[in-house]
């Protein structure tokens, strides 16, 4: 099947409103991540403790719940769905309730302003099919829809807000294969972080904006690397012959969570920010992907 529009967006993550009502942040950290271990077999939104305990569905009503994103509270999860034949996003509160859609046009793969107040996100901005969705942002209560990059005939997607909300951090083929830029959110001084002819993809900021972690195909297979803010010091995580990717920090900065199939199907596994200490938090024969941890 021909990947046109958003589909883009799904391929290379697994290969490779009103205001919610912000309150007391959450005082135990999480892991909300994409599974089909329920019995009908979906794609849908489940979370656990960090330790791989207390494992639990968050959403139930979709035929795939995709892209989980935590609010910088972590009481709130907003996620990509695609059960009305076009790309829609909705958030969810971390207990189930409160289910609201965000956006009314093609739109996927979210990713909250550090005050949560905006959501980054892709779209085409309608419902026709194009292979070239750009990066858009909106504030919660859908007001002030703002393109913020439109560089066609390129793929610009993965849109990450850096942690003091000044930038933007995306993945983009401008360069004749994926790699990651990061510009101000005005557009301006945009740079050129990644430059290795391999493709590299899934970029996450870390807490404290320092370092970035992302996946790349440079090893001949998909591994994890870490990287200065600046694109200096290009570090490689995991080195082996299993796909590793979907990589996300824990809050804290000290560890980084990530799906792999080297146990022989997809899980999460954990691993300190040096790459030592792997450690499987589940074990399922279903796939569990594209975490992220609040």
């Amino acid at each position: 099947m021909k990947a046109t529009g958003l589909c883009v967006l799904l391929l290379v993550s697994i290969v490779a409103f009103c205001s919610p009502g912000f309150a007391v942040p959450s005082e135990e950290d999480h892991i909300v991540w994409v599974s089909s271990r329920a019995e009908d077999g979906r794609l849908n939104l489940w979370t656990m403790n960090p330790d791989g305990g207390e494992k639990k569905q968050l959403t139930t009503t979709f035929t795939q719940a995709l892209h989980p994103s935590f609010s910088p509270d972590g009481l709130h999860v907003a996620f990509s769905t695609k059960d009305t034949g076009a790309w829609r996003i909705h958030i969810i509160k971390l207990d189930g309730s409160d289910l609201r859609r965000f956006t009314y046009f093609s739109s996927a793969v979210p990713n909250w302003s550090p005050d949560g107040l905006r959501m980054v996100f892709n779209s085409d901005h309608d419902d026709e099919p194009t292979d070239t969705p750009d990066l858009w942002a909106m504030n919660l209560n859908e007001t002030n829809l703002v393109e913020l990059v439109d560089s066609p005939p390129t793929k610009d997607f993965n849109g990450q807000w850096s942690p003091d909300g000044e930038r933007l951090l995306f993945v983009s083929d401008r360069s004749g294969n994926f790699d990651l830029f990061v510009m101000n959110l005005d557009g301006s001084d945009l740079t050129r972080l990644t430059t290795h002819h391999a493709n590299d993809y899934n970029p996450r900021w870390s807490p404290d904006g320092e370092k970035i972690v992302f996946v790349s195909e440079r090893s001949g297979n998909a591994d994890l690397f870490v990287m200065n803010s600046d694109g200096s010091n290009v570090v490689q995580l995991t080195d082996h012959e299993a796909f590793d990717s979907d990589p996300a920090w824990s809050p804290s900065g000290d560890r980084i969570v990530f799906v792999s199939d080297r146990a022989g199907h997809y899980d999460l596994w954990i691993i300190r920010v040096d790459g030592s200490h792997p450690t499987q938090i589940t074990d399922d024969e279903a796939l569990d992907f594209q975490p992220d941890w609040q």
